[in-house]
């Protein structure tokens, strides 16, 4: 189970606990912390504004970029290898000095044009890039037009200076595959209250559809059924926390169900019912045969599963 320091201070509060110090106070509890790592990890960050885009002369597809960072330091020269890099744009600068996964940035002179920067994509900061889109991955990450120039506390402002526990759990200690229960667990090593937000009851209304079982290996199927919905890209912050626990974001709808199953720890999925052939949804054993998953990938179904 990976667990988001950041969406477990909203439950219990840890963000005055060094991740190292809560990681052994688990360990020592039976609950083993595996390893610590960071959604993303650089240093030496501004955000910046590309004032002008020009054809690097020595060059068909490097650009020789002026970008403001900002009243603190100024107006520097970029060279960029991005397709993407267009003046107007607020951009993710490593600033000289800049420690990086992968790499230190040093000012440098590039087929005879100085360079004193880079303007980075989201990988390049440590980000999976499974979580990315195919934009994402060829190029550097576009920011929002409001970002505030010069801003320095840049993977804050991303929602990506989270840092995540990832717990070797014991068989006999399943419970904790939902985040309700870590935090109910940390609160009680730590000595301290657990919140959880209280949700609305919603009126229920009569429906015609129909869920059931006829294997032994799933006991209870039951169903919630919801109408006039829009299926849209989730919010950010939706997307961190998905992103954060190993899930890849898919639209607001599918986000949702996996969120409730994180938090919760209940398996939960979402169906579409205008492409349901029939008004029902029976769970079965005996099926057979390949079909494609919302992870793009295709599997393979024998009798049993």
């Amino acid at each position: 189970m990976k667990v988001s320091l950041h969406w477990l201070n909203q439950f219990v509060k840890v963000d005055d606990v060094a991740p190292e110090e809560l990681a052994k106070k688990l360990t020592f509890a039976g609950v083993e912390v595996e390893e610590i790592s960071r959604l993303a990890s650089a240093t030496n960050l501004v955000i910046g504004h590309i004032l002008s885009c020009e054809k690097h002369p020595d060059s068909d597809h490097l650009h020789v970029l002026q970008v403001d960072e900002g009243k603190k330091y100024g107006v520097h020269q970029i060279v960029c290898g991005a397709p993407n890099a267009r003046a107007g744009l607020k951009v993710i600068v490593a600033r000289t000095g800049a420690v990086l996964p992968l790499v230190t940035i040093e000012k440098s002179t590039i087929r005879g044009v100085d360079s004193d920067g880079m303007c980075c994509a989201l990988y390049e900061l440590g980000v999976d890039k499974k979580y990315l889109t195919e934009k994402q991955c060829s190029g550097i990450e576009e920011l929002p037009e409001d970002a505030e120039i010069g801003r320095e506390d840049v993977l804050s402002y991303l929602g990506l200076d989270d840092v995540i526990l990832d717990l070797d759990l014991l068989p006999s200690r399943s419970d904790l595959n939902a985040m309700e229960n870590v935090a109910l667990e940390v609160g009680t090593l730590l000595a301290r209250e657990v919140h959880f937000p209280k949700t609305a009851q919603i009126a229920r209304e009569k429906t015609t559809f129909s869920v059931g079982s006829v294997t032994a290996k799933c006991p209870l199927f039951a169903f919630a059924e919801a109408h006039n919905v829009v299926t849209k890209p989730s919010p950010e912050w939706l997307k961190r926390i998905l992103e954060s626990e190993g899930v890849r974001s898919i639209n607001n709808i599918v986000d949702i169900g996996n969120y409730v199953m994180l938090l919760t720890g209940r398996p939960l999925n979402m169906y579409d019912l205008d492409k349901l052939p029939k008004q029902e949804l029976i769970v079965k054993d005996e099926l057979e045969g390949n079909f494609l998953a919302m992870d793009d990938k295709n599997y393979s179904l024998i009798k049993g599963d």
